[in-house]
């Protein structure tokens, strides 16, 4: 089942969308604060934001994708699949192989690549170089529904090249537009999500538990509205499979899950709140 499945572009996101991001962040924020890039140009990036952060890996990656909270018909799971891609967190596949074979089965052990009880380094950044062409890290078992789907295991393969090929044709027409609409949100998307994987399973200054999750995992208020309630940590681990990560877990009226916007295009998730 796995012959014809390229482990490459998994090894190629450390040096071709982790790296690029982190140097182009700063750059970015440069632009906008000196008025190179008018603040006109925020309106796209918080279209970006809503439809990759969001849609793509909020929503799509996370919630859909890895933990099967929709059914979708094939040309709206290739919209989420698309803007997935763009927030440059990996392929479908090889996100949800990590995030449901070691996130949720080894949390917060020593075989939880995201966890950092192996370190603030390691759950940021350092799990992208532990895996490799030749490495036996990743266990693709835990995502042997999405291997059976053509169109992921298409988008897959050309992932880096829609990555990067969007933004520069909407740049060879105006690069401050590629950066709002495109890089931008990138940057929030991937330094967001790494930053969830240590403030999420650290107790922190903000940090706080709804429940018993029997693991390390938090709450924290300053990420969740920023990367769409992905820092309602805690809430996500008690109840992994519901759609919405605060209020419907916890009952807290705060814990606002920015992903209910997506729903009339989504439709009715399989688990709703009680």
């Amino acid at each position: 089942m796995f012959k014809n499945f390229s482990t490459k572009n998994i090894s190629k996101y450390s040096w071709f969308s982790f790296l690029p991001t982190l140097i182009l962040f700063p750059i970015t924020l440069y632009w906008f604060i000196t008025g190179i890039i008018s603040p006109v140009y925020l309106f796209a990036t918080l279209i970006g934001w809503v439809l990759i952060v969001g849609l793509g890996v909020a929503t799509g990656l996370h919630r859909i994708f890895a933990h099967k909270t929709h059914d979708l018909p094939l040309w709206k799971e290739n919209i989420v699949l698309f803007l997935a891609i763009l927030g440059g967190q990996g392929s479908s596949i090889t996100w949800v192989a990590i995030h449901r074979g070691y996130h949720h089965r080894f949390t917060d052990t020593p075989q939880d690549l995201h966890s950092p009880v192996n370190g603030a380094y390691n759950a940021f950044f350092g799990w992208t170089t532990k895996i490799t062409e030749n490495s036996k890290t990743l266990n693709l078992r835990s995502a042997v529904d999405l291997l059976r789907k053509p169109n992921h295991l298409w988008f897959h393969k050309h992932q880096l090249t829609i990555q990067w090929l969007v933004p520069i044709v909407i740049a060879l027409f105006n690069w401050k537009l590629a950066i709002a609409l495109i890089i931008l949100p990138r940057c929030i998307s991937i330094i967001g999500d790494n930053l969830v994987n240590i403030t999420g399973h650290r107790k922190m200054i903000t940090g706080y538990k709804v429940g018993d999750s029997k693991d390390n995992s938090y709450n924290n208020i300053l990420l969740s509205f920023l990367c769409f309630g992905q820092a309602w940590h805690n809430g996500h681990h008690l109840k992994p499979n519901m759609f919405m990560h605060g209020k419907a877990v916890s009952g807290n009226w705060w814990e606002f899950d920015l992903c209910i916007i997506f729903l009339p295009f989504l439709g009715k998730p399989r688990v709703e709140a009680q």
